[in-house]
């Protein structure tokens, strides 16, 4: 588990504990309480509706601009730290789409519009489902899956890839190895064996 899902665990339990204790006192005062809702998203259709976006887009530019001016310079060290850079990067979208990896850093390009959807949907957190291991019975879970994904504006409809992501279970994160075509690719590259 990276340091990043157990920051977004931790502030999950921190925030689902106050509920829960402002959920208590609010019931002993009041003969009445209300539902208290939690919107969840599912992060591996957040990843892919952002791997459609013009912030991914922006993302590859650089990277092939990069790449570019290290080839027109003959920079071989910049351009192996480039490439290494790139697999790397490639493997962490492949653990945030065909596992549960984090996608914290892609919700905090959209973090100004998660409180309108909050009140618009009735809800008072927002977090990844695979960072919310449990929640009281209490509680309702509201899924924003598409409305999450939304807000990154995907140039193209992802709706059949994210119904088919949604049926199938996250590789367990700490299954997900490097795939042998990325380490094939790194060794004929700079010549390793």
């Amino acid at each position: 588990m990276t340091r990043g899902m157990k920051f977004n665990i931790l502030i999950a339990c921190a925030i689902l504990g106050t509920l829960t204790l402002i959920n208590a006192t609010t019931g002993f005062a009041q003969k009445t309480t209300s539902t208290i809702k939690i919107g969840t998203y599912d992060s591996r259709v957040v990843t892919f509706a952002w791997s459609r976006s013009d912030y991914f887009a922006a993302r590859m530019k650089l990277i092939g601009q990069q790449t570019d001016s290290a080839q027109k310079a003959h920079d071989t060290a910049r351009i192996k730290e480039l490439s290494v850079g790139s697999m790397s990067y490639q493997h962490l979208l492949h653990l945030m789409v065909f596992s549960n990896g984090s996608a914290a850093w892609i919700m905090s390009l959209v973090k100004d519009k998660l409180p309108e959807l909050a009140k618009t949907e009735g809800v008072s957190v927002i977090l990844s489902k695979w960072e919310l291991p449990y929640s009281d019975p209490s509680f309702e879970i509201v899924d924003l899956t598409a409305r999450v994904a939304g807000l990154l504006n995907p140039k193209e409809n992802i709706d059949k890839m994210a119904a088919e992501i949604g049926k199938v279970n996250p590789v367990p994160i700490e299954e997900f190895t490097i795939e042998n075509d990325m380490l094939d690719l790194y060794c004929r590259r700079f010549g390793k064996k």
